[in-house]
């Protein structure tokens, strides 16, 4: 047999090599050799088991990794998420795209908690700040024994105030809803002991300063008064009165003792017609938050009415300030001025008291003679 010629040694020049071909037997051994493939293994469904083991942890993932998830299942049983639930998922989310920074949807000012709101003459001494509260009022009032009708007849009011915060500056107030009673000692002119429906104050009011460092608030705001009430109690004088207004406040005086708080109001009523009476309205308040405990208030409140126009629907000498608009005759450059001293308790922010006792110090004694204003209120 003949073997393949092999070279004797490195000096051997290229003429002497021979080259041998590769035989048929080595060429079959090579195309024998394992194929491989140019992909990748085949891996499991995602929606069994992922890579590293487990599915996903949150719901956003799973539903990326082919997850069925179950958003209809009514309640929590196996694994899904109740109809309740996602109700309730959608008013929290539609409440903090409504609101900033941490308050929930309608709730309070709650950066100024150290003021207080004042007491006495509730429907037109406002706070500047975007409340949401009810706040029932009860009102007892003495009239003058000089009055010629009432000769010292009593006036009660007792009904309702509330707010809604839509924002942490615009708010929605409704000052006056309840009820009125009455009793004239002379029957005259159609004044006898009646009681029904009062009168409706309502309208909008916005913060336009609110500085947490100064402790400074300005509001605007404009009331409608609405004479939806009964004739019988004189609640029913015209068509309708605007009152504009804009309420300050500021805290100041700071002591390790307490610190004072400032408010002031200035409002004026404008009557649609000639029945009503007009008049402007300023108000002052200044309490004192006793040890910053925000608890104990004593306060001292300044109420003034001058009346711009006179009404024409009832031929008499006296009005009835923010309880009644007769729509008097001989009015117009007349002024009650009076003072109420009281107090306010918090028990918590949510619920607190204030009680104010006012007395007239101009004369002659039109209407008021003495009167008490006790309110609660529950805020948001």
């Amino acid at each position: 047999m003949n073997r393949p010629a092999i070279a004797q040694d490195n000096q051997a020049s290229s003429s002497d090599r021979t080259i041998v071909p590769v035989s048929y037997e080595s060429t079959e051994r090579t195309l024998s050799s394992p194929i491989i493939r140019g992909q990748s293994p085949e891996q499991a469904s995602p929606t069994l088991a992922p890579p590293g083991g487990g599915f996903p942890a949150t719901p956003e993932e799973r539903y990326n990794a082919g997850v069925v998830i179950n958003n209809g299942q009514v309640g929590n049983t196996g694994g899904g998420v109740g109809f309740w639930v996602q109700c309730q998922d959608i008013f929290n989310n539609c409440g903090q795209a409504m609101t900033a920074g941490n308050r929930n949807l309608f709730q309070s000012d709650h950066c100024f908690d150290n003021f207080i709101s004042p007491v006495s003459d509730p429907f037109l001494s406002m706070d500047p700040r975007s409340l949401t509260e009810i706040r029932p009022i009860f009102m007892y009032q003495s009239t003058s024994s000089n009055n010629p009708i009432f000769r010292g007849g009593d006036v009660e009011w007792f009904g309702t105030q509330a707010r809604l915060a839509l924002t942490d500056r615009l708010s929605f107030v409704l000052s006056e809803l309840g009820f009125i009673w009455l009793e004239p000692h002379n029957h005259v002119n159609g004044f006898a002991p009646h009681v029904g429906f009062s009168e409706i104050h309502l309208g909008p009011q916005y913060t336009f300063i609110r500085s947490e460092d100064t402790g400074t608030l300005l509001a605007g705001g404009l009331q409608f008064a609405i004479p939806a009430g009964s004739g019988k109690v004189f609640q029913d004088t015209g068509s309708l009165s605007l009152i504009p207004y804009f309420t300050f406040g500021q805290n100041f005086w700071r002591t390790s003792y307490g610190s004072l708080n400032f408010l002031t109001t200035f409002a004026y009523s404008a009557g649609f017609d000639s029945k009503r009476s007009d008049y402007l309205f300023n108000s002052y308040h200044l309490d004192y938050d006793l040890f910053n405990a925000h608890k104990i208030y004593p306060l001292i409140e300044l109420n003034w009415y001058h009346y711009t126009e006179s009404g024409n629907n009832r031929p008499i000498m006296f009005e009835g300030q923010d309880l009644v608009n007769f729509g008097a005759h001989g009015v117009s450059g007349s002024d009650n001025l009076s003072l109420a001293f009281g107090a306010r308790y918090k028990f918590t922010e949510w619920a607190q008291t204030g009680i104010a006792a006012e007395f007239p110090i101009s004369s002659p004694h039109q209407f008021m003679d003495f009167r008490l204003t006790i309110d609660f209120i529950l805020r948001y």
